[in-house]
């Protein structure tokens, strides 16, 4: 009888803290969304160069100044992982003006490719990027999805 009461406690107690937890991620949604926005916002405009805004849901995030910047996303190791490509849309139409993640799950240490910056992540610029020995999934993930990023633009975008 005892322990019937002692699990009738517990799970009275688990309840009302998943309750707590439930109400308090209802209350911090919203601030979380906006944080996670203004930090996207910021990624681009430093790819960019210039103020760019991050709407929920934009695919094509600038389209001016010599200069296209897309979404684009993958899976790596650790599992989905979000980017932008700034692509030119002048002379050397096509070509890769930099790559910035903006969303990873990866291990640290192993995602400081990832980090802006990195060398790794400044290579695409010159056109000749290789896979990372060590984060050889996460880093050919991201390859690809630059590459597709990039057909994508061929494919669909057109700046005026």
């Amino acid at each position: 009888m005892r322990a019937l009461r002692n699990v009738a406690v517990l799970t009275g107690l688990l309840a009302s803290v998943g309750a707590a937890l439930a109400w308090f991620a209802s209350l911090t949604e919203d601030e979380v969304r906006r944080n996670r926005l203004a930090a996207e916002t910021r990624v681009l405009s430093d790819l960019a160069g210039v103020s760019v805004d991050a709407g929920p849901g934009d695919d094509q995030l600038l389209c001016e100044r010599g200069l296209a910047i897309l979404h684009g996303a993958g899976r790596g190791y650790g599992g989905e992982f979000r980017l932008a490509v700034a692509i030119r849309t002048g002379q050397g139409r096509g070509t890769v003006a930099g790559v910035r993640i903006i969303e990873h799950a990866e291990t640290p240490g192993f995602s400081d490719i990832l980090d802006a910056g990195a060398a790794w992540l400044d290579s695409f610029r010159a056109g000749r990027v290789d896979a990372v020995t060590g984060a050889t999934v996460t880093s050919q993930a991201v390859i690809n999805a630059v590459e597709r990023t990039t057909a994508r633009f061929e494919r669909e975008v057109v700046c005026l």
